[in-house]
């Protein structure tokens, strides 16, 4: 079956001649639609879109799982540590809560040395004083003592 650019070609080539050309509209129309390209059914495109975005998701969590030992967050580090050093959960909770209020960059700077633990926890003894938070400098006690003794 011919296609519609053969039609065409034979049609100007008659009517350089002069010759008048009839034409099967209804043929045309059809070869015109029909086209040249193959048309692929967009569910097609879109399955195979899908399918590399999936193998480029999941290559990139491969590589994500694979290294994400490498350089653990600063709170990680902060945890691993002071369960290492036998403390619990309030203790580091009350730590935490003091290197944030004093912007510190991670609560490990509190348990590096005596002097820092002791200034920044008479620091917030004073502003939390008044709060009743009486067991807090308990807790601060038994954390020094845990710490550096």
């Amino acid at each position: 079956m011919p296609s519609l650019t053969i039609y065409l070609l034979l049609a100007q080539k008659e009517i350089k001649r002069g010759k008048a050309v009839k034409a099967d509209l209804e043929e045309v129309s059809r070869l015109r639609n029909q086209g040249p390209y193959y048309d692929m059914p967009w569910e097609l495109l879109l399955v195979g879109v899908g399918l590399t975005l999936v193998a480029i998701a999941m290559i990139s969590f491969h590589r994500w799982w694979k290294n994400r030992h490498d350089d653990p967050s600063p709170a990680a580090l902060f945890n691993a540590i002071s369960r290492k050093a036998g403390l619990g959960w309030r203790d580091r909770y009350l730590l935490w809560r003091i290197a944030r209020l004093f912007d510190l960059p991670t609560p490990i700077a509190l348990m590096l040395s005596k002097g820092t633990l002791r200034h920044y926890s008479e620091r917030y003894l004073s502003n939390h004083a008044a709060r009743g938070h009486l067991r807090s400098g308990q807790r601060l006690s038994r954390i020094e003592a845990e710490l550096f003794d």
